[in-house]
């Protein structure tokens, strides 16, 4: 049997670096075709906002109709990201290492984009500027903090800080590296800003790994209580058949 060439670190390190610290051919097309799709959502967003939520297909008894179900999509894909990151750093799996990264990072930009459905389900969005003055919710002239729409943001917020810490935690040798490796000038003090001084000393790393654990361990009762919580938006309402019942938050958590 022909055995493999042995690798030096340097020789992985310049394999992973090259496609980070270099812009290849492609990215400009892929970024352009990217563009494109957000400003048709912006524009379709636009229409909405001035034509009002009715245009979605809101009605009664359809109350949330997309909306929800996008919401749920995007929970449903950072649920299971943070969750098999957290419990293989937890159980110290060695063959976790290219899988956690990914599901951390889809975690990120999953909560990122189910913060923005509460928003665009309101229907006015700048209507959130009365969230930052005192009143009185009783009359129902100014948002009921009672409300699904106040939950949801506030646990998914939480859920995103506490996601977005435990991946910068865990990106903290990989962008020291990037720091050392940059030839551009503002990229170089962007990666030593992020990297907060680490150098790779014994006691920066048992400090890195230590975070990592206590992070994890942290983010999983996060992950229950907001999965518990997105569950009850379905759970309180008492006029859809199958919805009212105690059974919801288990069941969001386990599946």
């Amino acid at each position: 049997m022909q055995e493999h060439e042995q690798l030096s670190q340097k020789q992985i390190n310049d394999d992973l670096l090259r496609d980070v610290l270099t812009v290849p051919k492609w990215w400009l097309p892929a970024v352009t075709f990217l563009g494109i799709i957000v400003a048709t959502g912006l524009g379709a967003f636009s229409f909405m906002v001035y034509h009002g939520v009715g245009v979605t297909g809101l009605n009664r008894p359809v109350m949330w109709g997309f909306f929800i179900a996008n919401f749920v999509f995007w929970i449903g894909i950072s649920h299971a990201g943070i969750m098999i990151s957290a419990i293989l750093r937890l159980t110290q799996a060695e063959w976790r290492r290219p899988v956690t990264r990914a599901a951390e990072v889809m975690t990120v930009f999953s909560l990122i984009a189910a913060l923005h459905t509460p928003l665009f389900h309101v229907g006015r969005p700048w209507r959130v500027l009365y969230w930052i003055m005192p009143y009185d919710f009783d009359r129902g002239i100014w948002p009921n903090i009672r409300s699904p729409f106040v939950w949801d943001p506030s646990a998914v917020g939480t859920y995103l800080i506490a996601s977005t810490l435990f991946v910068l935690v865990c990106l903290l040798p990989d962008v020291a590296i990037l720091r050392d490796r940059s030839k551009n000038a503002i990229m170089k003090k962007i990666y030593a800003f992020w990297c907060l001084g680490f150098r790779g000393t014994p006691r920066q790393w048992k400090l890195q790994t230590v975070a990592g654990i206590l992070l994890s361990a942290l983010v999983l009762p996060v992950f229950v209580s907001v999965h518990s919580i997105v569950s009850w938006d379905f759970a309180v309402l008492i006029g859809v058949e199958g919805w009212h019942s105690t059974i919801f938050a288990p069941y969001f958590i386990i599946g």
